[in-house]
């Protein structure tokens, strides 16, 4: 056994390519056609279309988000121990298969608000195991030195499917109609992500015989290997900054999942045709997987806490700028400050988690923290969308969220240095 080990690690040295940044390929593809994007990031390309077959309010369909939200809230913790128990590929595998037949059964959604509403039950609990959790896991397992960029590049898979998939699904619905869009999206998802997930994903650099980054032997205090190492999830709810980094999460949920809600009905609402108005949007999924890719590079040279903060305030400028009527140009431009403060999140969420509490309960710490930014995530669009019923116009919810991120740039400023990770008793 030692000696095969020792041939792979040979055959490792004289390869240019790290088996890890196969990991990071998959993460990509999966992640573009993911829950992430999917359920949420293209919920505002279907509130149109929606209000137009049923007659359903703004308000009322962005409930259905809001049902989204509150049901992760309470199934990512879940499924994130299941992964730490399980491991990833077998909690991915069957949600991705799950997650692409519930988004085809949207096809046959009825004309009761209630369908809508229990569909957005299923969306969270199928697709759990799809999100940035999974695949962060994995590519923290496969890297270390390199970790925040691997993590920047991986997870820019949200960015590019943000990008693309509105665009793709927009031609479906102006060619087809809404049902045809969602089949054709529940179809990719079982199609393309499955089989590449299956066929290429592994669990950590052990199973090829390798060692983190492509290293040519195990680094001293190389703890993410470790699952021993690290804090519980009681231990880290009993933190200061476990509740800050949550709080922070919050805000930053709230204030971005307004715009990836209602950016789209909001430039129809401004003179821009479906197409012109996902082409919008596509600024934001481009700067999203600038912005992970960025702010990874960075967490990796500078104090992760400092990158974040420069981020955020991003959707600060952006939703001021959106409140005074932006359109055009400058709407573009506002696009893509919030897109990269959302493509800076999640990275940091897994970067956060790693460095401050490590792998011994990854999974669970990262679905709390992805439970917080859900908690917000879900109150943003449902509160965007009852202003503009009573009141037919975004503005001042818009104005009131550029202040309160300010608030989220406070709580990460808080944060203290990395912590010495505690190893667990054998």
């Amino acid at each position: 056994m030692s000696n095969e080990s020792d041939s792979v690690n040979k055959l490792n040295k004289r390869s240019s390519w790290f088996y890890g940044w196969w990991i990071v390929v998959c993460s990509i593809i999966g992640l573009a056609l993911g829950y992430s994007v999917i359920a949420v990031m293209s919920f505002g390309t279907f509130i149109k279309p929606l209000e137009a077959s049923y007659g359903w309010t703004r308000g009322e369909i962005s409930f259905g988000l809001t049902i989204i939200g509150v049901t992760a809230i309470v199934v990512f913790p879940y499924a994130g121990s299941l992964v730490d128990k399980y491991g990833v590929r077998k909690v991915l595998l069957p949600s991705t298969v799950l997650f692409g037949l519930v988004i085809c059964s949207m096809y046959f959604l009825t004309d009761s608000l209630w369908h809508l509403y229990a569909m957005c039950v299923l969306l969270p609990i199928m697709g759990a195991g799809t999100a940035p959790m999974t695949y962060s896991r994995l590519i923290v397992a496969w890297f270390d030195k390199k970790r925040g960029l691997a993590l920047g590049i991986g997870l820019a898979g949200v960015g590019l499917g943000t990008t693309l998939v509105p665009i793709i699904t927009s031609w479906f619905i102006e060619h087809y109609s809404w049902r045809e869009a969602y089949l054709a999206l529940g179809v990719l998802i079982i199609l393309v992500v499955w089989p590449v997930a299956n066929f290429v994903l592994r669990e950590n650099p052990r199973e090829k015989g390798l060692f983190p980054d492509g290293a040519d032997h195990a680094v001293e205090n190389n703890v993410h290997l470790d699952k021993h190492v690290g804090f519980t999830a009681k231990e880290a709810l009993k933190q200061n900054t476990f509740w800050l980094m949550a709080v922070s999460f919050m805000i930053a949920g709230l204030c971005t999942s307004t715009i990836l809600a209602h950016l789209i009905p909001m430039m129809m609402d401004r003179g821009l045709t479906l197409q012109q108005a996902a082409g919008t949007f596509a600024y934001l999924g481009i700067a999203l997987m600038a912005g992970r890719l960025v702010a990874g590079y960075l967490m990796d040279k500078f104090f992760a806490p400092y990158v974040v903060i420069a981020f955020l305030m991003g959707p600060v400028v952006g939703l001021a700028l959106f409140a005074m009527g932006a359109t055009g140009t400058a709407a573009a431009l506002c696009a893509a400050l919030i897109g990269m403060a959302i493509g800076a999140e999640f990275d940091v969420m897994a970067y956060f988690t790693s460095r401050y509490f490590g792998p011994r309960a990854f999974g669970q710490i990262y679905g709390y923290n992805y439970s917080a930014f859900k908690v917000g995530s879900s109150i943003g669009p449902l509160i965007m969308g009852v202003s503009y019923d009573i009141l037919g116009r975004y503005n001042e919810v818009l104005w009131g969220l550029s202040i309160t991120c300010l608030l989220g740039c406070a709580c990460v400023a808080l944060l203290g240095a990395y912590p010495k990770l505690p190893v667990e008793k054998q």
